[in-house]
């Protein structure tokens, strides 16, 4: 069974734009998108099971972005977190699969441009992502670092697991990135949490606050 011809429609002339990149909700149904000219979203109508029409939106999409519906599988694991360094245009190609693992791939892709970047955070805003976009210093000298720090500093104190918050921290301190208040108060919750110091050690060794 085809898609619906309302819904073939619309993701064609969705795809035709100049479009950076895609997000799907298979519990609403829903395609949201980033494109030149702003955000967008299709509403999808389903005439089957929602499993099956999801699976049929995306062989849409792949054959669109990748010249075939099988194109994904084969083409994205030899992507998945490798650092691979590819061209500009492949990244994007890949952000607008609506697969958060394309977005994984892309994030991990070594030299980064902040651009793919931006796009690669609207896809999948998740704190994994941000840490992953933290260690391109294409996105540490951008704006864009000061938002994802922004983020991680709120998501911090919510993190249980030892390793990435020594991780996050040692992220949080690069040159540039917060603003010596934040430096400040992240020290002074390490005396209450003390993953925090290892995340010290590992950024900044030799100017450590030990006076404030």
């Amino acid at each position: 069974m085809p898609l619906s011809n309302e819904d073939n429609l619309r993701i064609n002339v969705l795809l035709r734009q100049n479009l950076y990149a895609l997000r799907i909700d298979e519990s609403k149904m829903l395609i949201d998108a980033l494109t030149e000219r702003g955000e967008g979203q299709v509403v999808l109508s389903a005439n089957c099971r929602d499993e099956k029409y999801i699976a049929m939106v995306k062989e849409l999409i792949s054959t669109y972005v990748l010249g075939s519906p099988l194109g994904y599988p084969v083409y994205i694991h030899r992507w998945i977190r490798m650092g691979q360094s590819r061209k500009e245009e492949s990244l994007q190609n890949l952000l607008k699969l609506g697969e958060p693992e394309a977005v994984v791939a892309v994030a991990n892709s070594r030299d980064l441009p902040v651009e793919v970047a931006r796009h690669a955070w609207w896809a999948q805003p998740t704190e994994e992502n941000a840490r992953i976009l933290l260690q391109h210093q294409s996105v540490v000298d951008d704006a864009l670092g000061q938002e994802l720090a922004v983020f991680l500093m709120e998501f911090l104190p919510f993190e249980a697991d030892a390793l990435r918050i020594v991780e996050t921290v040692s992220l949080l301190l690069q040159p540039g990135v917060l603003s010596d208040e934040d430096r400040q108060s992240l020290w002074k919750k390490a005396a209450h949490k003390s993953p925090y110091y290892p995340g010290f050690l590992i950024a900044t060794a030799n100017d450590l606050p030990l006076n404030t």
